[in-house]
């Protein structure tokens, strides 16, 4: 018989090639042919999967935030149902910090597709919305719920903190690449921004038992 093609697996194996190759060389290095070898199947292959250019790129920027998106929802599920609010957020904006290659690599392959959709408006407009919307949809959720338990002030308002932190994510990260800055100094920033949203269960006001009053003539 036959063997049974997995279309899926095809199409995922030269998406990953894509992306190898703009790692190393930007989305100018990733042609067809260069895709196709790095993948290891015919350049008509690429174009049987991907037809053009601009669709194959469009299915690598899609793929790219997929993997983001499982990479980030696998971290925030190890820290279990009960986790504080501040945890869930310090744990979604550290999967961008480039602390190992996967997260380097996905924050390079960010940029590349980021830049050019300033210059191609075609290139996955939806997804160049949908991500940092979707990003700072949580970010919110998660400042809400932290006002409902009183561990953020309640007069924040939760979506425009979370649209400034979503902002301000990709230029403290950037700065890490091209070693404005390091790693550490991002995360000292990072925290320093959680710490004027929420507040520290050292400092969380406790509720005090009246004091009594003092007799009258005492």
């Amino acid at each position: 018989m036959p063997r049974r093609v997995d279309h899926e697996e095809r199409r995922r194996t030269i998406l990953e090639a894509l992306c190898r190759i703009t790692v190393t060389g930007g989305l100018g290095a990733a042609t067809f042919r260069e895709v196709a070898q790095e993948a290891g199947v015919s350049v008509r292959l690429v174009q049987y999967y991907f037809g053009t250019k601009a669709e194959l790129l469009r299915a690598a920027n899609l793929y790219v935030a997929q993997v983001a998106g499982a990479r980030i929802r696998r971290a925030v599920q190890r820290l279990g149902p009960d986790a504080e609010p501040r945890a869930v957020v310090r744990t979604v904006v550290e999967q961008f910090l480039p602390r190992d290659r996967e997260r380097r690599d996905a924050m390079v392959l960010f940029y590349a597709f980021y830049t050019a959709q300033l210059t191609e408006p075609a290139l996955a407009p939806v997804v160049a919305e949908e991500i940092p919307r979707g990003l700072a949809g949580v970010l919110a959720t998660e400042i809400r719920r932290a006002q409902d338990r009183r561990e953020a002030p309640a007069a924040l308002d939760a979506d425009k903190e979370a649209l400034v932190l979503t902002a301000a994510l990709p230029g403290i990260v950037s700065g890490v690449l091209v070693n404005f800055h390091s790693e550490r100094a991002a995360t000292k920033v990072l925290d320093y921004a959680l710490d004027r949203i929420f507040v520290s269960s050292r400092t969380r006001p406790r509720t005090r038992a009246a004091a009594p009053r003092a007799r009258a003539g005492g």
